[in-house]
């Protein structure tokens, strides 16, 4: 038998009392919801720079896929008094686990080292790759340049040339610390190859070109190029004097030789060397430098032009000529402006 509701005061009460069980029922229900795992935290590596707030962690693991609500990761970190324990560090995350699980391992857990953060800008060589190495992240720079010289490791490493010079792709990496120079080498050489993909590979052989070629190439293009509207340009004038037979005459590769960016004399053009791109027609052996993609495509894509010569304009471009005339204006025009200056 069904008993109606009391009337009265009484009534009222007792759907109040459904109302707020109800409510009860779904703000726990909520809660168990936003609670529960995301199925992204095992094995998640966590890096929590010094100074982060507690509110400054949760939406990092928020935007991660690591929690579900920044609300209750700072509910249950200001409850329980994690706030103040969150330490900067690296964390991995063993399972899967609720938010207030991982605000707990976070509070309670010492935190492994952060990797250290490494730029290498396109256009260094090997040398210079490894003094940066050396300053920012502790890596032996005798030992990386000894490496990345070495013909065996290079062809250890699958690298058609007789070094990595040129291979080593500039980019900024996250370093573990404890890591050894060869760790490096082998993380910028893969970098390499999948900055290097199929569809290069196969223009490289519609060119004729082979990678070792292409990448050389490319080397001249990144260290002659002053922004990146030039280097289709400056791609086509080494084509253009590779297929006539004219030496690239590249200065850069003068400055590779000597071991240092200074201004290039007349008596250096007459070092003997593979490499001194003013004595000898043609690609020198290998890369002197490490490209970017962006110079690798240009080397493969080069503007159609007429130029054969190039020189600097002294404000950061070059000016770009079809013949020797045009270019020994050039250089006149250049001198005296240099002169009034």
């Amino acid at each position: 038998m069904i008993h109606p509701l009391p009337s009265g005061p009484i009534r009222y009460a007792v759907l109040g009392l459904a109302a707020f069980a109800l409510a009860a029922l779904a703000a726990t229900g909520i809660l168990i919801s936003l609670d529960a795992p995301t199925g992204k935290t095992a094995g998640a590596v966590v890096d929590i720079p010094k100074g982060m707030t507690a509110a400054e962690i949760a939406h990092l693991l928020h935007d991660r896929g690591l929690i579900r609500s920044v609300t209750l990761f700072r509910i249950v970190a200001r409850s329980n008094g994690y706030a103040t324990r969150f330490k900067a560090g690296r964390y991995r995350l063993p399972r899967e686990m609720r938010t207030a699980e991982v605000a707990q391992f976070l509070a309670e857990t010492p935190p492994g080292p952060v990797d250290i953060r490494v730029t290498i800008p396109e256009g260094l060589s090997i040398r210079e790759i490894a003094s940066i190495l050396r300053k920012t992240a502790g890596i032996d720079s005798a030992a990386f340049s000894m490496f990345a010289s070495s013909s065996a490791i290079a062809e250890t490493l699958g690298v058609d040339n007789a070094t990595l010079e040129g291979y080593l792709y500039p980019e900024t990496y996250f370093i573990a610390q404890r890591s050894t120079a060869m760790d490096v080498i082998r993380r910028m050489v893969e970098q390499f190859r999948e900055e290097f993909g199929d569809s290069l590979k196969v223009r490289a052989r519609e060119l004729g070109m082979t990678v070792n070629e292409t990448v050389t190439m490319a080397s001249l293009i990144e260290t002659e190029a002053a922004n990146d509207e030039e280097r289709s340009l400056i791609s086509s004038v080494f084509h253009r004097r590779l297929k006539l037979g004219y030496p690239l005459q590249a200065n850069p590769t003068i400055q590779y030789i000597l071991g240092e960016k200074r201004r290039v004399l007349d008596e250096d053009l007459k070092i003997e060397s593979p490499f001194n791109t003013y004595l000898n027609k043609g690609l020198p052996p290998g890369p002197i430098a490490s490209p970017g993609v962006a110079s690798i495509r240009a080397a493969l894509w080069p503007a159609d032009t007429k130029y054969l010569y190039f020189m600097a304009d002294g404000e950061g471009g070059h000016v770009f000529s079809k013949t020797l005339s045009e270019h020994n204006a050039a250089v006149a025009r250049y001198m005296r402006q240099r002169n009034r200056k």
